[in-house]
């Protein structure tokens, strides 16, 4: 399993806490004392990682059934334009309609759920997205006409936005800070692994069959509620032994977690303590405004890159570059590649260099595939394209998924401090999902044949050289840093006393 390497236990107690010593482990008074962070060696002592593992893959089910739910719409196109899965039959304006307000129903969501997340805690509000989801499969499944295709694909949709932004964070905050980054990626894998299961099942099943087969996974979904809330959500409201719980469920049953609540207690700074009383102050600050930017910028980029296109309109593509249907076997192994590589290198090599290195090998893949494309149009070579196109867009779904496409949501949340992170990770989320909108109208508009002439792919290029240059001049190494250490390196404001550092015993000696 590619969780093994994660799910190891280091160095072990050799006789389980005393009872004096766990109740220790719960402060007496709503303030905890003040106390000198702890080595990093004391942060191991009786930890096992399966716990950790677990709620992380728990918590990206709902995130594989929204992958589902997004990659309905290739295989299904044919069958219901055809006549075959709907009493009606949709005009491919109406299809157009269908596919985008998805998108539409992700960015209306995104801001409601992320400031939700700030009173009711990211489990109950991943829970909360079954709802729209589960009705729309019934839309569906039940479907009569178009508008109920309209509404259905728009409240699967909402669900969606959500996710985007609960589960990256709600990762972040149960992970340790050296495997926060391969934790994170599983979002982006879940959301993968849906969109191909979307397109296999949709070659064996009915589509009614499969509507109803996709509203009967949700019931995976439920595991949701044997998780742990994060025990930072817990310590923010001060109840700090359901925060001490979190941890021994997290971490395992004979962790001493006083070291990691005396890290939750310092990382309550001052400028921290005002965020959480009004919001809206964070983005008086400077840096805070910068964090905005560059997330916002990325998440952009995301959905220019050409991702958005390739999961909704993935058959026709494969028919434009002259390629049989069973030709997506090869991008999905491409892609399932592409994740195992930024899960197993992502808090090895940093966040940095893997996003500059992939993104420049995108760059170089559409490019060459641009020019295959142009070569096709000049010389109409029949039988040497489609081959040579299909290995470049392989590694370029390999490099998307081992780079730009899980790191987006990682470093969105981690250029946010925690009290802004509801509202930052939504507003930047709802660029992304406002942008693949533009992107998805835009496509569904053109000709049948828009996406084989080369200027898209060259298009896809630039942006790919862009988010290149990006990582190179704007984003600064993530890797091992807590979110004060992040914001220091960033030239932020959280430089006051007691910032907590994984590598350092000693506070910080700068204030704000």
């Amino acid at each position: 399993m590619v969780f093994g390497w994660l799910c190891s236990q280091p160095e072990t107690e050799s006789q389980p806490p005393s009872r004096t010593d766990a109740l220790r482990t719960e402060p007496q008074s709503s303030q905890p004392p003040h106390v000198t962070i702890p080595a990093v060696s004391d942060f191991t002592k009786g930890e096992d990682n399966t716990g950790q593992c677990l709620a992380t893959v728990v918590s990206n089910i709902c995130t594989f059934c929204f992958g589902i739910a997004i990659g309905w719409s290739a295989p299904a196109k044919a069958l219901v334009l055809d006549h075959s899965a709907y009493s009606f039959s949709p005009s491919k304006q109406e299809w157009k309609w269908v596919c985008a307000l998805l998108t539409l129903g992700a960015a209306s969501w995104s801001i409601p759920m992320g400031l939700l997340m700030k009173s009711m805690g990211c489990k109950k509000v991943m829970i909360l997205q079954l709802v729209p989801i589960g009705l729309g499969w019934s839309m569906l499944i039940f479907a009569k006409n178009v508008s109920m295709l309209y509404v259905g694909r728009f409240m699967q949709g909402m669900c969606g936005g959500a996710l985007c932004v609960v589960v990256p964070v709600y990762t972040v905050e149960i992970s340790q800070v050296r495997h926060r980054g391969a934790l994170v990626s599983v979002f982006h894998g879940a959301f993968i692994l849906g969109v191909i299961y979307s397109s296999a099942i949709g070659r064996l099943l009915d589509l009614w069959i499969i509507n109803i087969v996709n509203l009967v996974l949700l019931l995976l979904c439920l595991l949701q509620f044997l998780i742990p809330e994060s025990p930072s959500y817990y310590w923010a409201r001060g109840n700090y032994s359901r925060a001490n719980e979190s941890l021994h469920w997290l971490r395992g049953k004979y962790y001493d977690t006083r070291k990691e609540m005396r890290q939750l207690m310092l990382e309550g700074t001052r400028s921290e303590l005002a965020l959480q009383q009004n919001i809206m102050l964070g983005f008086k600050r400077r840096k805070t405004r910068r964090s905005l930017c560059r997330a916002s910028s990325l998440t952009i980029m995301q959905t220019l890159s050409g991702s958005t296109v390739f999961v909704f309109y993935s058959t026709h593509i494969l028919v434009s570059m002259h390629l049989s249907y069973e030709s997506a076997a090869a991008l999905a192994v491409a892609e399932i590649f592409g994740f195992l590589v930024c899960f197993m290198l992502v808090d090895l090599a940093g966040r940095r260099p893997l996003l500059i290195i992939t993104s420049l090998v995108t760059f170089v893949c559409t490019l060459y595939t641009g020019l295959c494309f142009k070569l096709k149009l000049i010389t109409d070579h029949e039988n040497s394209v489609p081959w040579a196109s299909l290995v470049s867009m392989s590694l370029c779904a390999a490099t998307y998924t081992a780079g730009l496409g899980p790191l987006t949501w990682l470093i969105n949340v981690e250029l946010f401090v925690k009290p802004m992170r509801p509202l930052g990770c939504s507003l930047s989320v709802t660029l992304n999902w406002l942008t693949a909108f533009v992107v998805v109208i835009w496509y569904g508009s053109g000709h049948e044949q828009r996406l084989a002439k080369p200027g898209v792919f060259f298009l896809m290029a630039t942006v790919s050289l862009l988010v290149c240059i990006y990582g190179i001049i704007f984003l600064p190494e993530t890797k091992d840093l807590t979110p004060q250490k992040i914001q220091q390196k960033l030239g932020g404001f959280m430089n006051t006393r007691n910032v907590a550092s994984i590598d350092d015993s000693s506070s910080d000696d700068s204030d704000d």
